[in-house]
């Protein structure tokens, strides 16, 4: 288990077997490219959540061993799919994560702790690659419809280092995801009681010495827990671009895939590394829940947990060399399950690839 990287299943996904026509043709969806513009609803789980074997609409990451499909129970209804974690807080009856993962140092996964439950489409690109193609002169869009709301964050032994549990996206999240499992570079909104983030990142590599890190800008208020939007991931490889949209609306546009952005105030991890610009080939697509306890965000005095023994962190504001501090150096088990848990309901996922 030792360098276990942050989001593991993804490179696992990045191998497995089949070619470019997959779950697409399996399960009556259109391919997106083929379609030539017009949005695919890759699933609306009005036929159940298809998640087992190879001709599958859905691939899932485990969560460690006893967990082979996450840390979620997923039910359907017409509304579309729910998930909620495998475990219940003992103390209030609500949906608590279950899964947690020691350091490297100790036969654990360190920072895949973050991962709770990860759903990715199942459909393979021309290269081979989980992920839908992103084509040179098309512009590549994910879309999820979706709402999530978090349980037991108030409860967090983290005291004056959270400033407001409703909206801190590191103690618990749901989540729309895309990434590319070959560049490691990941596009996605968070989403807690309180805020929405648009989510960036690029995903360390044992070995590489690419610069790492994660960025969370707070895009939108909400205004109830179960509000739904709509959250879009636009990627235009031929300009070497990604829009986050949310209900439409561009609230993060990114033109230097794999730099930093230039605002550090919103990073909340710095892996170190050298900055260099990547073209990801294809994205992946789909949904999760999260707890990012390792990172720090702006105002705050250091990381909470540090997860991971293996990995270099840096201070978000500074960079390197200057370290990253945490209220919880030594990564104990109660700090990182206290009886926090999350909950996603999805309506729809759609994919379109459009002519530029």
């Amino acid at each position: 288990m030792r360098r276990r990287s942050v989001l593991l299943g993804l490179l696992a996904a990045a191998s497995v077997p089949g070619t470019p026509v997959t779950a697409a043709a399996a399960s009556g969806a259109a391919d997106p490219v083929a379609a030539d513009g017009d949005r695919v609803v890759w699933d609306d789980f009005q036929g159940g959540f298809d998640h087992s074997g190879d001709g599958s609409k859905w691939t899932l990451t485990p969560a460690g061993d006893a967990l082979p499909d996450g840390d979620g129970i997923a039910t359907t209804s017409a509304a579309g799919l729910r998930v909620v974690p495998t475990g219940v807080n003992p103390r209030t009856g609500e949906p608590a994560f279950a899964f947690t993962t020691g350091r490297e140092s100790e036969g654990g996964g360190g920072a895949a702790d973050h991962l709770k439950f990860f759903a990715l489409a199942r459909h393979t690109s021309k290269a081979g690659i989980l992920g839908f193609d992103a084509e040179p002169g098309r512009v590549l869009t994910i879309d999820v419809t979706m709402s999530a709301r978090t349980f037991g964050t108030e409860q967090h032994p983290f005291g004056s280092a959270v400033a407001n549990p409703r909206t801190d996206l590191r103690l618990a999240a749901g989540a729309m995801n895309t990434a590319d499992p070959e560049t490691l570079t990941v596009f996605d909104f968070f989403v807690t009681n309180g805020f929405i983030y648009a989510f960036y990142e690029r995903l360390p590599r044992p070995g590489a010495d690419y610069a790492a890190f994660s960025y969370a800008l707070p895009v939108a208020r909400r205004a109830t827990v179960d509000q739904v939007n709509n959250l879009a991931v636009v990627y235009d490889r031929s300009a070497g671009t990604v829009e986050w949209k949310l209900d439409g609306r561009t609230v993060l546009f990114v033109d230097r895939i794999g730099y930093k952005p230039a605002d550090r105030r919103h990073l909340i991890l710095d892996l170190g590394g050298r900055e260099e610009l990547v073209q990801p080939r294809q994205l992946a697509g789909g949904f999760g829940m999260f707890t990012l306890l390792d990172a720090e965000l702006p105002g705050a005095e250091g990381g909470l947990v540090r997860l991971s023994d293996d990995l270099r962190y840096y201070d978000p504001d500074r960079g390197a060399p200057a370290p990253q501090g945490f209220a919880d150096p030594a990564g104990l088990a109660q700090h990182r399950l206290w009886g926090q848990g999350a909950r996603l309901d999805v309506c729809q996922m759609g994919v379109t690839s459009a002519p530029r």
